[in-house]
C-alpha cells in the first residue's frame, strides 16, 4: 500500500494520468525514470512565484520518494548502470533533473545520504550566460501582474512553436533587458565553477539538454547538430566527460533528432512521456533513445 505522502508526490493533476501512477507501482521488473525540474525547501518558496512551480517539489517529498522506493526493493541507477546492463529480474528507478537550475544542489545531500544516484540534464547556455528561463519570465512577470495561472500556462504553451531565442527576443522586448537575469538562487541557472564542483560528486552525473534548451522539432537538421554537439563539447571540456544520455526539451524529437543525437555519441535519450521501461532492455539503440519518464507532483493545481 501506498502511503499518503507518497502518493501526494507522484500524484497528476489528471485523475486519468494519477491512475496510470498507481498501476505502475504494482509492476515489477522494469525500469522507472522520474522527472524533476526544481527543488524548493519548503512551501514558502514556491509560493515566492519566481519560477514557474511545475512539479511542485519540496526537499522532504523528494526525500519520501526516495526513501518509498528504497523499502520497496527499488535501486537507483546511473546512465552508466543502463548501458551497462540491467538484470531482467530487478527493480529499478532513475532520478532526473531537466535544465540546470542551482538549486539542483538541494538534492545533493539526500543522494548522499541515501547513496543513490541521479542524472541532471544541463541547457549549457543558460549557465554560461547566467540567463533565467524564458518560462519562469513568463510566469513571474504574467502572474505579478494578475494574470490567472491557467492564462499564462497556455501563453507558456503557444510559444512552444517557436525556437528559444525568439522567445528571449519577445520577452526582452515586453518585459524589458532585465527580464533574463536571475532573481536569486531559486530561479538562476549553475554557474560555470559551480556545476563543475557540483559535477566532482560520485552521486551527480550529467547530460546533454541542448545549448539554448532548444525544443529541437523547431529547427533544421544542421541547427540540431549544433545545438547537441555545441552542448556535448561544453559539458566534455568542462568535466572531461562527454554525456552518454539527452533529455529532449519539452520532449520533443523525432527519427532524424534522434539520429542526429546518435551520430554526436549519445547512448540514451529521454522524452517527457509517461512510461515505464520493460525489462529485460531492448539492445536496438533507437528504443534507449525513446526512454519514457513519470513527473512526480505534490498539490499541483
Amino acid at each position: 500500500m501506498i502511503s499518503a505522502a507518497v502518493q501526494r508526490v507522484v500524484r497528476s493533476a489528471d485523475s486519468a494520468f494519477a491512475r496510470v501512477y498507481l498501476s505502475m507501482f504494482r509492476e515489477r521488473n522494469a525500469l522507472l525514470p522520474f522527472l524533476f525540474h526544481s527543488l524548493f525547501r519548503d512551501e514558502r518558496e514556491i509560493a515566492l512565484n519566481v519560477v514557474d512551480p511545475l512539479e511542485r517539489t519540496t526537499v522532504g517529498q523528494f526525500r519520501q520518494l526516495i526513501e518509498y522506493y528504497l523499502e520497496h526493493g527499488y535501486r537507483f541507477i546511473s546512465p552508466n548502470d543502463v548501458l551497462a546492463g540491467l538484470a531482467p529480474d530487478g527493480k529499478y528507478a532513475m532520478l532526473t533533473f531537466d535544465d540546470g537550475y542551482f538549486n539542483n544542489t538541494l538534492a545533493l545531500p539526500i543522494l548522499a545520504e541515501f547513496r543513490v544516484p541521479a542524472l541532471f540534464f544541463i541547457s549549457a547556455n543558460h549557465v554560461r550566460e547566467n540567463k533565467c528561463f524564458w518560462w519562469d519570465v513568463i510566469y513571474r512577470e504574467q502572474v505579478a501582474r494578475g494574470e490567472p495561472v491557467r492564462k499564462v500556462y497556455h501563453e507558456a504553451l503557444s510559444m512552444k512553436s517557436r525556437r528559444t531565442e525568439q522567445i528571449e527576443a519577445e520577452l526582452l522586448a515586453r518585459f524589458g533587458d532585465a527580464a533574463l537575469r536571475p532573481r536569486g538562487d531559486i530561479d538562476r541557472p549553475f554557474a560555470p565553477d559551480e556545476l563543475r564542483d557540483f559535477a566532482k560528486s560520485p552521486h551527480v552525473h550529467l547530460g546533454n539538454h541542448t545549448l539554448n534548451h532548444a525544443i529541437l522539432t523547431n529547427y533544421t537538421a544542421d541547427e540540431v547538430r549544433r545545438q547537441v554537439s555545441g552542448a556535448q563539447d561544453y559539458l566534455r571540456d568542462m568535466t572531461g566527460i562527454a554525456p552518454s544520455a539527452i533529455a529532449y526539451p519539452n520532449g520533443a524529437h523525432d527519427d532524424q533528432v534522434v539520429d542526429i543525437c546518435i551520430e554526436a555519441g549519445l547512448k540514451l535519450g529521454f522524452t517527457v512521456r509517461p512510461g515505464k521501461t520493460a525489462l529485460p532492455l531492448s539492445g536496438d539503440a533507437q528504443s534507449l533513445m525513446r526512454l519514457g519518464r513519470f513527473v512526480p507532483h505534490s498539490d499541483a493545481s
